[in-house]
């Protein structure tokens, strides 16, 4: 069995029970060492208590270039979590469609309910994005306020044509933001920081606890593609496959 697929088998039973002990021990399948760093939270209004940092343990394998666009990606989510946030509280009337919302809400017709919801029917991709940011801020908190279980990223590839793969979590609260990122992806010129920042948000959705078939409708399929598309309509004769190849 090629060693990529042995080292992607033990990181995802490292994350698995990373999740199931809610534990910030990591059993040392495999010799790397990790460094940490911390990135500013934006602070949207309308949204008290945010941390000034998240913070993550990144694997040492990955080389500067790597890291920056790592960085920038998870910079890139926080804007588009912002975004929406500012957007919806609307002056403070709390009442506003965000451009995430909304391009989301044309696009998906599935898998609105994250694993965890037992709330009112999640019935349209605008409630969906409502739900999955008020996710992305608790996750945030818990993060910053080193709440939940230390957050590390893995140098280590995901199946496929995939950038960056979190595990589906089946809780709401101390949910680590732990994830894998393919360096060669990275190092691939063709994908530009737009690509890495969707695969990004998606890892980050199935952290918030949705699932998808990486496939069109799906909401945390559709609504990655809008961080990829800057929320523009999908154009005619381009492939939802040539965005969503990327997500895993």
């Amino acid at each position: 069995m090629p060693f990529n697929i042995i080292e992607r088998i033990l990181v995802t039973m490292e994350l698995t029970l990373q999740d199931v002990l809610r534990t910030n021990f990591i059993i040392p399948l495999y010799p790397t060492t990790f460094r940490e760093i911390a990135i500013p939270v934006p602070q949207p209004p309308g949204v008290t208590g945010l941390p000034p940092f998240i913070y993550f343990d990144i694997d040492n394998r990955f080389n500067a270039v790597q890291e920056q666009d790592i960085k920038d990606a998870i910079s890139l989510v926080l804007f588009n979590w912002s975004h929406h946030l500012t957007q919806k509280w609307n002056g403070g009337l709390n009442n506003g469609v965000s451009d995430l919302a909304a391009c989301t809400n044309t696009y998906a017709t599935q898998n609105f309910r994250p694993t965890w919801y037992v709330g009112t029917p999640i019935t349209n991709g605008r409630r969906a994005v409502e739900v999955a940011m008020e996710q992305f801020t608790e996750i945030i908190k818990d993060n910053g306020f080193r709440r939940s279980p230390r957050a590390r990223i893995f140098a280590t590839p995901p199946a496929g044509d995939a950038i960056v793969l979190g595990l589906t979590a089946f809780y709401q609260n101390r949910v680590p933001l732990s994830f894998m990122v393919n360096p060669a992806q990275l190092d691939d010129s063709d994908l530009g920081i737009g690509f890495i920042t969707g695969s990004m948000f998606h890892s980050w959705l199935h952290r918030a606890g949705f699932t998808d078939p990486n496939t069109t409708s799906y909401f945390a399929t559709e609504c990655a593609m809008c961080v990829m598309r800057g929320y523009l309509p999908k154009i005619p004769g381009v492939p939802d496959s040539a965005f969503y190849r990327y997500f895993s």
